[in-house]
C-alpha cells in the first residue's frame, strides 16, 4: 500500500509536466494578426504575424513592412505574463506601411497574454486586448 501511495504523486507529476510541455509546443509556429487595436485586419501579403520558436526562447515575425525579432519566455507567456525582450526590426522602406508603427507600438504595450487553442490575446496593462493572433495553417 505504501508503494502505491508513493506512486500516485510521481504519476501526477509526470502527467502535469507532459501537459505543460504540450502547451508550450502549441505556441510554436506562426500566428497571424487578425485584430490590432480593435480593428480587424483582412489577410493579405502585408499582414503582420508573430512566430514563436520555443526551443530558442525567440520571437520573430513581420510588421507588414519589416522583419521582427526578439526574445520571450514561453513558460511565462503561457502563464499569462508576456515579456518581449530585445525587439528589433529590419529597416526597409515600404510604400504601404499602414500596420508597422501601430503594431510595434502595441507590442511595446503588451503586458499579459491569454492562449486559447488557436487564438492568442495580447493585452495591455489595463487588461484591454490590443492584439489578437490566430494560428496560421501549415502549408501543404
Amino acid at each position: 500500500m505504501k508503494k502505491f501511495i508513493y506512486f500516485i504523486p510521481a504519476f501526477l507529476l509526470f502527467f502535469a509536466s507532459c501537459a505543460s510541455t504540450k502547451s508550450v509546443y502549441q505556441l510554436t509556429g506562426e500566428w497571424s494578426v487578425v485584430n490590432l487595436n480593435g480593428q480587424n485586419i483582412t489577410p493579405s501579403e502585408a499582414t503582420p504575424y508573430l512566430g514563436f520558436d520555443i526551443n530558442e526562447n525567440r520571437l520573430y515575425g513581420f510588421t507588414g513592412c519589416n522583419r521582427l525579432t526578439g526574445n520571450l519566455d514561453a513558460n511565462k507567456f503561457l502563464k499569462g505574463k508576456a515579456e518581449f525582450g530585445h525587439l528589433a526590426t529590419t529597416r526597409m522602406l515600404c510604400q504601404d506601411d499602414k500596420f508597422e508603427q501601430p503594431f510595434l507600438e502595441a507590442l511595446n504595450k503588451v503586458k499579459t497574454s491569454e492562449v486559447n487553442g488557436e487564438e492568442i490575446l495580447l493585452k495591455d496593462e489595463q487588461g484591454k486586448v490590443i492584439i489578437t493572433l490566430k494560428k496560421k495553417k501549415a502549408d501543404k
